[in-house]
Order: C-alpha cells, then structure tokens, then sequence
C-alpha cells in the first residue's frame, strides 16, 4: 500500500505537467521524468506501425492486464516475499488516467501507461530499499503530498461553486433580457473614419483644423445622403492621409461591440446621420442604416453565461469573505497586492449533455487548478 500511495503521491503532483506541458525539453530516456501531454502527443511512432493502430488499445478488454510488474508488491502483500508483483488491468489504468489526467486522447494514454509502470517499478525499489525513511526523503513526500492535497481541495471547492451557478432559471435570463434590451440591439451601420495622428504623404501628421473643417464638411455632405465610401476616399487624398482607409460599412453590429460614443449611434433614427465625434484618436461620422433586436431565444446562451458569471462571483464572495490576506508587495515586486481568490472559469460552452465530451469537461473543472495555482508544478528535489 505504501508503494502504491507513494507512487499516487508523485503522479498526483506530476499532473499539472501532464496537463499543461510545464516541463519542456523532458528526458525521455529517464524512467522518473514524466513526459507531458505535449511531449507525448509529439512522440514518433515506431516505424511500420500505422498510426491508427495506436486507437486499438480501447479494444483491449477492461479486465486484461496493461502492466505487469514482477518484483514490484501491491498493497495485498508484504514485500519481499516470493512471487511479488503488481498488475493493473485497462479497467484500472484508465480510471488512473481519468482521475489524474482526465481528458487525455486515447493516442497519449499508452505513454501515460508506460510513464506510470516505470514510476511505480522505481517507487517500489525505492521502497524496498527503505529510502522514505531518509530525513530529506521524508520531508520532500511529506511536501509533495501536502500540495497535491492543497491542489485536490481548492479545485473541489472552485468545482462545487461552478455547478451551483450552472443553474440558471429561464424567468432569470428573461428578466436580464428586458432589463438590459438594448445590449441586444443590432444593425447596419455606416461609419466614416478619419484619423488625426496617421503620416501623411509628407511624413507628418495632417493638420488638425484642417481635419476639423474637412469633418464637418463631410458630415454635411453624408446628412445630405452621399456614399460614405466615396467621402472617406476623397477625404484621405484631400488630407494626404498615406494609409488605406477601413470600410465604411459595419454589417449586423452590436451596440456592445462599439466604443460607448459610437453606440451613441443606435439612438438615432433610421437612415439620421450622428455628429462628428472623437474616437479613438480619429474623427467619426456614423449613419444608422437599419436596427433591429436579438430574440430572447438567441441572446439565452449568452445571457445565460453572464449570470453564471455573477452567480459564480457571487458564491466565491460568500464562501470567502472571511478569508483575507497581508502580501508582502516588495517581495512579490509588485505595486499592488494579488487578488487571492480570483474567478475561476466557466465550464466549456457548446458541449451537449450525456455525451463523452460533456463528460471530460464536468470531469476538468473539479481537477482543473484554480487561477491562481496555473502553472504550479511539483518541489524541486532537495540537494543532498
């Protein structure tokens, strides 16, 4: 048993490497160096195996054995006694991998078998040799097992809020819909676009009164129902502006997808031409061409995934409240403290209920470390 938990204890740790990729340039060659999802994607075929043959493995029965290690105890014996081994079948390595790598395509699983026979073969010569029993050993373990259950526990809690702001009823999203309408208005929309800071043909900027009579000039000329394309075109040449002008038509924009001052534009009335106005370093001139609104039907997932955003939000706030925390600022070289609970991410949109995938992406969140644990991989060892 003390193999097996030895062994579960460093897999458990190595599993942000086996997710994220962490520790590029690995060496294959080492039997106690994990490879990462990456790197076993990557790893080249043997020649003359064809690469289908590798998705082969799933036909291999739940019960037949994937490993067989001769010399290596399972928790049922005592070691050192004859006829020691350990067999882990298919049913129990892919429970392995579901649990410590879950979502791992069926042609990198083979790697992840081999990965663990040769880390559960060296932990139980380490343990025949009594090597936990050494002071740095020990202490290392003791770390290593105290982060993977650090790891376990914030993810647990990261996943239980997630499923609790799932749930949102229909009259909620209708209520948002309402609330919030005109977030979900779209149109045509006509915008004339003249920066004030682009090189001209001289290399230097146009002149800025000059830009502001020529804009107003256009806009009159756009109210009095002239092509926009025509203008913007007349306009660069007339100002030396040496840079190709954008389109002028904006097809099916959202309000929400516009700076604020241009989403001034879906309150003017069809076919009404806005003020010039100042955007983004440029002058602009906007015609509402058309305007219509999202059906609730359409705008539900989107509604949807915005309250679950305040609901998960809202559930991490009450969880946590009495949790706060002093960062020293010098030491982390930063200017302000870190936010110590951030929000964690929503599950995978666009996943259908019941299938495999719905099934690795309810699995991720509960194993999918929280924000602020990315990239956390296992304590150096120690120098001896």
């Amino acid at each position: 048993m003390r193999v097996v938990l030895i062994c579960s204890a460093m897999l458990a740790c190595a599993a942000p490497v086996f997710a994220q990729g962490a520790q590029t340039g690995a060496n294959v060659q080492n039997p106690a160096t994990p490879l990462s999802r990456q790197q076993m994607l990557r790893r080249p075929q043997p020649l003359g195996k064809p690469v289908s043959s590798i998705l082969t493995n799933t036909e291999v029965p739940p019960d037949t054995p994937v490993v067989t290690l001769n010399g290596v105890c399972d928790h049922s014996q005592i070691h050192g006694t004859k006829g020691c081994k350990t067999v882990i079948t298919r049913r129990q390595m892919d429970s392995i991998i579901d649990l410590l790598a879950p979502g791992t395509p069926p042609d990198a699983r083979p790697q992840f078998a081999i990965k663990y026979a040769r880390l559960l073969a060296a932990s139980g010569v380490a343990q025949r040799e009594h090597l936990e029993k050494d002071p740095v050993v020990a202490n290392e373990l003791e770390a290593q097992t105290k982060l993977a259950r650090m790891q376990v526990l914030a993810n647990t809690l990261y996943h239980q809020m997630q499923e609790q702001a799932e749930n949102v009823p229909m009259p909620e999203i209708q209520k948002y819909y309402a609330d919030h309408q005109s977030n979900f208005e779209q149109g045509e929309v006509w915008r004339l676009y003249v920066p004030r800071s682009a090189a001209g043909t001289n290399g230097q900027p146009p002149d800025t009164l000059a830009i502001k009579a020529n804009a107003d000039e256009l806009r009159e000329r756009a109210a009095a129902g002239e092509d926009f394309d025509q203008l913007q075109g007349e306009a660069y040449k007339n100002l030396g502006i040496n840079v190709a002008p954008p389109p002028t038509k904006l097809a099916m924009v959202r309000r929400t997808s516009l700076s604020p001052d241009e989403a001034k534009v879906f309150e003017l009335n069809i076919g009404e031409v806005s003020p010039v106005l100042e955007s983004g370093g440029a002058l602009v001139i906007l015609k509402l061409g058309s305007k219509q609104s999202i059906p609730v039907e359409s705008a539900g997932p989107e509604i949807k995934s915005i309250l679950q955003g305040e609901r998960l939000q809202q559930e991490l706030q009450s969880a946590t409240s009495n949790v706060q925390a002093q960062f020293n600022l010098k030491y982390l070289d930063l200017s302000s403290a870190p936010e110590l609970f951030p929000s964690p991410a929503l599950a995978q949109p666009g996943v259908k209920p019941g299938t495999e995938s719905d099934l690795r992406s309810r699995m991720r969140p509960r194993r999918r470390l929280p924000p602020s644990m990315h990239g956390l991989t296992p304590l150096p060892a120690p120098h001896q």
